[in-house]
């Protein structure tokens, strides 16, 4: 890997203290715990996952799973997490900051390999770390014979800066190994966003919290809606940049809007999963951005890339019955009234009464043609299975 140089970064304990989802039903990340010992060393007791690490041993044992789990990977200078494919634990993906720049690293258990679940998994766990902490970059690198792990990183972003020669313990012998970078600015250029005439769209990170807070905090907003908590605080805004952080993407995805000419927040947008086939909508808007069409077009363009990249069958949205113009954005957009019930909410001393709306896929797409600017979206590139750690 890189030359060793002192640890430069720290991250927080809250990063993992719910689970990561990954794109992949049932493949999170989550916390590594003493009771993980004995999996982690059946998995690397395998010569073929641990040839292609720099420091694990061959014959790895229980000893030393138990060793680097209450050690290494209980650093603050690691951000390290088990990787859980249907509720076991499958391999181990982690960020060290230990002895220098931090650093990607990454195996999987050999009969889950060939998945797509390391892909998911590391690509989670990078989103992770740009997203909610302010790590400048992150390295990585790869023996010369991976060419697995290879393609993991390429597809992440991760481009080459060099080879140096490196000990593999586990095959005892020196190896050429290529090593690879992945910049804060390369990872923003590579986010899933959505641009229209006017807005830019892309997932909220740490440096949107100030603003997120600023705009969020004004009294109207939680008056209109039915999930933003009263006050809101500088720490439910780094708290909603994490938690969006954590979603499985695109099952689940959050945006901040901000116009694109001057590059100012003016709200946030976003859908979740939903029952049958289905995803659930949701928007904010700062006060003095309303009534400027905002909304509606916000609306619009994520609603196509929500159909688009998920094939979800219906959407459905949520107003007060108290907020006619959020009624009237999802009027405009298609959706057509359905019921009204009573939710919880963080704004209110006891349960609110909304308005819930449905729009099916084959109606959004038939109404399409609404006149709007042609609407620009990225999608980050898509797990593919790999063949080996």
């Amino acid at each position: 890997m890189p030359a060793s140089s002192p640890a430069s970064f720290e991250f927080e304990d809250s990063l993992l203290s719910r689970p990561c989802a990954t794109a992949l039903a049932g493949v999170k990340l989550r916390r590594i715990e003493a009771a993980d010992a004995g999996a982690m060393a059946n998995g690397l007791a395998d010569f073929s996952v641990s040839r292609n690490l720099v420091a694990v041993p061959h014959p790895y044992t229980l000893a030393d799973a138990r060793e680097f789990i209450a050690g290494p990977a209980a650093s603050p200078r690691m951000l390290c997490a088990a990787i859980e494919v249907d509720g076991a634990f499958g391999g181990c993906v982690a960020i060290d900051a230990q002895t220098g720049a931090p650093e990607l690293g990454y195996w999987l258990a050999a009969p889950l390999q060939g998945r797509g679940i390391g892909s998911a998994a590391a690509r989670a766990l990078v989103d992770l770390a740009f997203a909610a902490t302010d790590v400048p970059a992150i390295v990585s690198g790869h023996f010369f014979d991976n060419d697995a792990s290879a393609s993991v990183l390429a597809k992440l972003g991760f481009r080459r800066t060099g080879v140096v020669e490196t000990r593999s313990r586990a095959r005892n012998e020196t190896v050429r190994l290529l090593t690879m970078s992945l910049g804060r600015t390369e990872w923003l250029a590579r986010r899933p966003s959505i641009e229209t005439r006017r807005l830019t769209m892309a997932q909220p990170t740490l440096a949107d919290a100030d603003e997120i807070a600023l705009i969020a905090a004004d009294r109207s907003l939680g008056l209109m809606t039915a999930a933003v908590p009263k006050p809101f605080t500088l720490d439910d805004a780094r708290a909603f940049v994490l938690s969006s952080a954590r979603r499985r993407r695109p099952a689940s995805m959050t945006f901040s809007i901000r116009m694109l000419t001057s590059g100012a927040l003016v709200g946030g947008i976003g859908w979740s999963e939903g029952e049958g086939g289905g995803l659930e909508l949701g928007y904010w808007l700062g006060a003095e951005h309303r009534g400027r069409g905002i909304a509606t077009e916000a609306a619009r363009a994520v609603l196509e890339a929500a159909f688009d990249w998920t094939g979800a069958s219906c959407a459905r949205a949520r107003c007060r019955v108290v907020n006619p113009a959020s009624r009237g954005v999802l009027e405009r957009c298609g959706f057509q009234w359905e019921g009204a019930s009573l939710v919880r909410s963080p704004g209110a001393p006891g349960a609110v009464a909304v308005d819930v709306f449905r729009l099916d896929r084959d109606v959004f797409f038939s109404l399409r043609d609404w006149g709007m600017s042609a609407v620009r979206t990225q999608r980050a590139a898509e797990a593919e299975p790999e063949d080996a750690a």
